[in-house]
């Protein structure tokens, strides 16, 4: 017991400098064109293009809730294709250059399996702030894919951007809203405070590790009290 709260301690000092990462790189600002995957993951990025509403992708089931009921969903993603950079000299910056890319995967949030976009086949302007990501990682018991049929069960961006006809390196961007955002308008983008959070916070880690050493005490306590015990009865 004593050896899993030294492991709970080790840990929260693991989360305390994720977490110190993570809000380093929420400040760091890069261009959506010219991401570099992987080395990008965690900076924020402007989005601002068209989107391809007919070839959106919804990854779920992701239940949540709603007004304390549990609401079926799943995660938006849609492709975006970025506003043409402002001609400079000769006409240079019409059109994506070498290295950069023209269309996006933007994960714009969750929304109810109810919601749908109003026109699927029309265009739709996507101007929003977002954070770089990667893939999620896939759960033990999180069925497999299934691109043929378009089902999506986990987030895996080369594979959903190849089933759109983008490279598959294409970047992923996660949308992102002000705290005090409508959280009913859908999809709802998570907020930065959302992004901050683990699973499990350095605090719930302090917590388990003391349960460990209180029990690890106790153990031992008792343990020499039988010992004692047993030692008085030989005498």
């Amino acid at each position: 017991a004593g050896a899993l709260g030294a492991w709970q301690l080790a840990r929260r000092e693991e989360k305390l400098a994720a977490t110190t990462a993570r809000a380093a790189n929420l400040e760091r600002v890069v261009d959506a064109s010219r991401i570099r995957n992987g080395a990008d993951d965690g900076a924020r990025a402007r989005v601002e293009g068209e989107m391809d509403l007919a070839r959106t992708a919804r990854v779920g089931p992701r239940a949540r809730s709603v007004c304390g009921v549990a609401v079926p969903g799943s995660l938006i993603v849609t492709p975006v294709r970025l506003r043409a950079k402002k001609k400079g000299w000769f006409g240079r910056g019409a059109s994506a250059a070498a290295g950069e890319a023209e269309t996006v995967l933007l994960l714009r949030g969750w929304a109810p399996d109810a919601w749908t976009d109003a026109d699927a086949e029309a265009g739709a302007c996507a101007k929003t702030e977002g954070v770089v990501r990667g893939s999620e990682r896939k759960g033990r018991f999180t069925p497999e894919n299934e691109p043929g049929e378009d089902r999506w069960f986990w987030l895996d961006a080369p594979a959903l951007a190849e089933s759109r006809g983008l490279p598959r390196d294409a970047p992923l961007i996660q949308a992102i809203r002000a705290g005090s955002g409508d959280e009913t308008t859908y999809p709802s983008a998570a907020t930065k405070e959302e992004l901050m959070r683990f699973p499990v916070s350095p605090e719930q880690h302090l917590g388990y590790a003391a349960t460990w050493f209180a029990l690890s005490a106790a153990t031992g306590a008792l343990a020499v009290v039988r010992i004692r015990r047993g030692v008085g009865r030989r005498f």
